[in-house]
Order: structure tokens, then C-alpha cells, then sequence
């Protein structure tokens, strides 16, 4: 495979019939001999690419397009590869999800099967904290329903494993548990319940459990290091990011990591393209009322840094009860979810964030979030004027645990972009069937309906660190197309199409934020990224589409991850 780059001193001019737009009079780069899946409308296949100043500039067959090759053209031989347009991860929590893989235990539940287990290991880890520091530790969402015990852990357990070191076990992102010391170290008091936007759980008597959601603005590594911050953004994300076929992404970074994303967007690019989307506290109380502050300068170049958005999480999430639902979870009559800001709070912020330029991001899991985020948008359109453009008003998680009557309809009416997860079908059917019961759980991850409705949705890993299966972009087709879920196969007949599926990774997604223009398909006059797979998707199995790899990524033209 390293042997592909070879040498052609081949001269000519554009040949008729390829699709191109006006270039020089010879390519920086052509790639040839391919099976290039454009993705564009009409689903074209071609064989090569001519790629000049980082962009595509004519696609075609090899024959014709080897006529744009100079005498300084470099020419890349695909040897009958399948190349598809570079992966747009539209939702990931970058910067964080590097710090829990450096950093954080790992007591997910593929590596923890209990809590035993998991009290084990912070005990042996404890030891080793250095003073003054937390011991984080990172648990798969739904840890309660993937535990042997059938639980999370309790604080006294906490305290019995380590009662000189503070530690916080995730439940995910938007749960966590914490001994009596780090309780103390966040400010836990008697009679307290809310605090900073945590919701935060007193016994019969008001005392503290430990246990405590929506606590972004408590966690003590929410501020990570400026130097750290430059190395993940310029470094680690990129590469980790690459060798997965990823070429951009949306990412969601709380508002004190703008100063490091601003200085670096002055700086020279990395080999991923960063639409970035900010955020305060999950309800989005301590966004500053002034949102212009946030403008990048006119000098950053929009196809490496954009800044796009603000995000608020309009609920808590469906697989730890947090959702905002109509109906109760199963089992318990009184659970209904989790609110962060009452209906005028967020018609107030989806028109401040809009009257500034920027795209408003709706975190909603349950049907109730999903209805206030419908209607907040509604009123906004109301004062705006027709649909909204592409990817300005958009739904996190749109309907992948429960759509409410008419949403489907309503969300293509008011123009809202949607963005899904689709491997959460193998990771998280079987906890929807428990926090929903059975029959409600059908309703969950409608793909198909979302298609057939009109909508596009667009792809993200919502990668946090935690559930690290979830940044193969290949599982997440594999999961659309056939269904299977840690609960078999799950409703199947709301799979998609490998086509669907690829747009939704691509030009779905790139179009999700509004960026369709240079993203998303391989066609003249959009950015040369593309990303070259170990075999065509298109002709094995669906039951093998997992098993495909990434054999290179490419950036603007050029190589920027090769297989080992």
C-alpha cells in the first residue's frame, strides 16, 4: 500500500465529458484507477480525481483525467480501491474525549463487569493518585442496567475503596457518583438539591447520596490546561480523528476552550477540519449576552475553523433516566426526566443565538425536550421567515429513543437539521428496552422513517472518551443497515440502504451544519477530502460491513494517515 504513490510525467489538457471546474492546465495531484463513490446526487461512480490548491477540480475516467497530469503532477495509482468522500464526524466531544483516554480509569462495562469489580480497581488505583488529584474514573452510560449487581456504585462504597482520594465514577456523561470527599470538594451540602445547573440527589433525611446529574459545571477537570488543550487540538485529535477515515469535526468545546481554539485557528491547519460548536452550563444560564465576542478573525480560513454554533442540553439523557419524557420510565410512575431551562428560557436563547449569527444546538433524548426544542424553533421561524437554512437550527439525538406525533413532519416543515448516532443501536438497545419497556422501545432509532419523512439525518460519534467503540464510522453503518444491537436485531424494519448510511457519515451530515458547499461528496469545486477502505462496501455482506478498515485519509489533496 505504501508503494501506491508513483511518478507520471504524462502532459495534456481537460478532456470533454469529465466533470470539472476551471483549474490550470495541469493538476497538482490526480488519483486514478479507483472506485470512487462521489456520493453526489446522482450517486456517480468514477475512477479518479484531479485535485489542484487542495480542492477537486475535474473527476472522471482514468484515461481522460490523466491528460490534466504536468510534469510536476503527482500521480496516485488506487489500484481498484473504493474511495468515498471523507467521514464528517458532526458531533464529538473531542477535547474531552482525549483526557478520559489519557487519564481517566476505565471502568466501562466491557472492561468491568461489576461493581465489585470496578471497587477493585479504584482501590488499586487510589494508591497511586497524586495528592491534591481526582480519581475519575469513566463508566459506560446505563452502567445501572450493565452491571452485574444491577446498580451503580454507592458513595459508602466509594468511601470504603478510597476514603483519602476523591473520586467521581461517570455514568456516562450526564450521571456520576462521588465519595463523602469529593462531595465535600464540590460544595455538597445538606438541603441542597441544585447547584450551578447539577441536580444533585438528597436522601429522605436532605443529605447528599453522591449521586448527581448535569453536573458539567461541577466536574473538576471541566478547565483543562491551555498546554494540554494546544496538543489535543493540534496533535491528538487529528491523528486520532484520521485513522478513522474522518477528515472534519463538529466540535462541542465549553466556552473557556475558545481562547486555544481561536489562537490556534491563526496558526497553520492541522489534517482535520474543526466546525466548532460552544457551550456553558447544560441549560445554557452562563452563556454571556453578548455572543459577538466569540467571532473568529476575518484572516482564519472557514474550511479549517469555523466557529458554527452554541449548544444546550434541553434535557438530561434517555439511558440514565434523565430524559425529558411524556410517558414515565418503566417501573417507576413518578420518573420522568430532566429539564434544564423552562420553555421561554430557551425561546429566548434560540433567538439570541440566531440574531447573532450562529446555529442553535438542541440536546434532546425524550419526547418532551424534542417537543420544547420544535416549538422553540417554531417561534423563531415565526419572526425569521420561512425554513431555516441548513444546519442553523438542529436537534442532537433527534427521535433515537422516542419521536412524539407529528415530530417527523414538523422538524422537515420548520427546515431543522437533525443529528443521529447510529451506532447506539448495538450499544444502548438493550438499556432502551428497560428504561421504556418493550413496546415504547420500538420507537426507538427510526432511521427509515426519518428518511422516508424527508429528513437528512446527519452523523456524529458523540465521542466523550467513554464508549470508545463509537468512533468506527464503520460500526455505525454496519448498525443502520443491518439492525443488530446488543438486544439482536432491533426493529428491522427501520433499516437503511449502505447508501443512506454513507450519506449520513458524509454528505448528510456535512449538510447538518451547513456546510454541503465543500463537504460531504467527492464533486468539482469541493474540498479533495477522501478517505480509501480496505474493500467495497458496496459488495460484501452487511454483516461484514464492520470488519472494514481505513487505508488512508486524505486532506486537501494530500495524504495524511496511511495504514501501518
Amino acid at each position: 500500500w505504501h508503494a501506491l504513490l508513483v511518478r507520471s510525467l504524462v502532459a495534456g489538457v481537460l478532456f470533454a465529458g469529465v466533470a470539472w471546474v476551471a483549474t490550470a492546465e495541469s493538476a497538482d495531484t490526480l488519483f486514478v484507477n479507483g472506485r470512487v463513490l462521489t456520493l453526489d446526487e446522482q450517486g456517480t461512480e468514477v475512477q479518479a480525481i484531479a485535485v489542484s490548491d487542495g480542492r477537486i477540480v475535474a473527476t472522471g475516467s482514468t484515461r481522460k483525467l490523466r491528460k490534466l497530469a504536468g510534469p510536476k503532477t503527482e500521480v496516485v495509482d488506487l489500484q481498484g480501491r473504493t474511495v468515498l468522500p471523507g467521514f464528517v464526524d458532526g458531533h464529538a466531544h473531542t477535547a474531552l474525549a482525549v483526557r478520559m483516554m489519557e487519564r481517566y480509569l476505565d471502568g466501562r462495562f466491557a472492561t468491568t463487569p461489576s461493581v465489585a469489580v470496578l471497587l477493585e480497581k479504584i482501590a488499586a488505583r487510589a494508591s497511586t493518585v497524586p495528592a491534591g488529584d481526582w480519581l475519575i474514573v469513566a463508566g459506560s452510560s446505563s452502567s445501572q442496567t450493565r452491571f452485574a449487581e444491577r446498580r451503580l456504585p454507592t458513595r459508602t462504597e466509594l468511601d470504603r475503596a478510597a476514603p483519602d482520594v476523591p473520586v467521581m465514577f461517570l455514568n456516562g456523561s450526564h450521571e456520576a457518583v462521588v465519595n463523602s470527599l469529593g462531595g465535600r470538594l464540590l460544595g455538597f451540602r445538606p438541603g441542597v438539591s441544585e447547584m450551578k445547573g447539577a441536580h444533585i440527589e438528597l436522601d429522605a433525611g436532605g443529605e447528599p447520596t453522591g449521586v448527581f446529574q448535569e453536573g458539567m459545571m461541577l466536574f473538576p477537570d471541566l478547565r483543562i490546561p491551555p498546554d494540554d488543550l494546544r496538543r489535543y487540538y493540534s496533535r491528538v485529535i487529528p491523528e486520532t480523528w484520521n485513522a478513522r477515515g474522518y477528515t472534519s469535526v463538529y466540535t462541542l468545546a465549553p466556552l473557556d476552550q475558545w481562547p486555544v481554539l481561536r489562537e490556534l485557528a491563526q496558526g497553520a491547519p492541522t489534517t482535520l477540519r474543526y466546525t466548532i460548536g460552544l457551550h456553558a452550563d447544560p441549560g445554557g444560564l452562563f452563556i454571556p449576552a453578548a455572543l459577538d465576542a466569540f467571532a473568529l478573525p476575518a484572516s482564519v480560513d472557514p474550511a479549517w475553523y469555523r466557529l458554527a454554533g452554541i449548544k444546550v442540553w434541553v434535557d438530561s439523557d434517555v439511558p440514565m433516566r434523565g430524559g425529558a419524557v411524556s410517558e414515565p420510565y418503566a417501573g417507576d410512575p413518578d420518573a420522568h426526566g430532566i429539564l434544564n431551562l423552562t420553555q421561554p428560557e430557551l425561546d429566548a436563547l434560540v433567538l439570541r443565538t440566531r440574531r447573532a449569527g450562529l446555529a442553535f444546538l438542541a440536546h434532546a433524548t425524550g419526547d418532551r425536550a424534542t417537543a420544547m426544542s420544535l416549538d422553540a424553533f417554531e417561534q423563531v421561524q415565526k419572526g425569521l421567515g420561512g425554513p431555516a437554512a441548513p444546519g442553523t437550527l438542529r436537534i442532537e439525538h433527534f427521535g433515537e429513543f422516542m419521536l412524539g406525533p407529528g415530530d417527523l413532519e414538523r422538524a422537515r416543515r420548520l427546515g431543522v437539521s437533525v443529528n443521529v448516532q447510529p451506532g447506539w443501536i448495538y450499544t444502548l438497545a438493550n438499556s432502551t428496552i428497560e428504561n421504556l419497556g418493550a413496546g415504547r422501545a420500538r420507537g426507538a432509532f427510526q432511521f427509515r422513517s426519518m428518511i422516508d419523512a424527508g429528513l437528512e439525518p446527519g452523523f456524529g460519534t458523540d465521542l466523550t472518551g467513554i464508549v470508545l467503540e463509537t468512533l468506527d464510522p464503520f460500526l455505525h453503518v454496519w448498525a443502520a443497515v443491518t439492525r443488530n444491537s446488543d438486544a439482536g436485531v432491533f426493529v428491522p424494519e427501520q433499516a437503511v440502504s449502505v447508501e443512506e448510511a454513507l450519506r449520513m457519515l458524509t454528505l448528510w451530515s456535512a449538510r447538518a451544519q451547513g456546510e454541503e458547499a465543500i463537504k460531504g461528496s467527492i464533486e468539482p469545486g469541493k474540498l479533495a477530502d477522501f478517505v480509501v477502505i480496505s474493500r467495497d462496501i458496496r459488495k460484501i455482506p452487511p454483516a461484514e460491513i464492520r470488519g472494514l478498515e481505513v487505508l488512508q485519509t486524505i486532506v486537501g489533496g494530500k495524504v495524511v494517515y496511511t495504514a501501518p
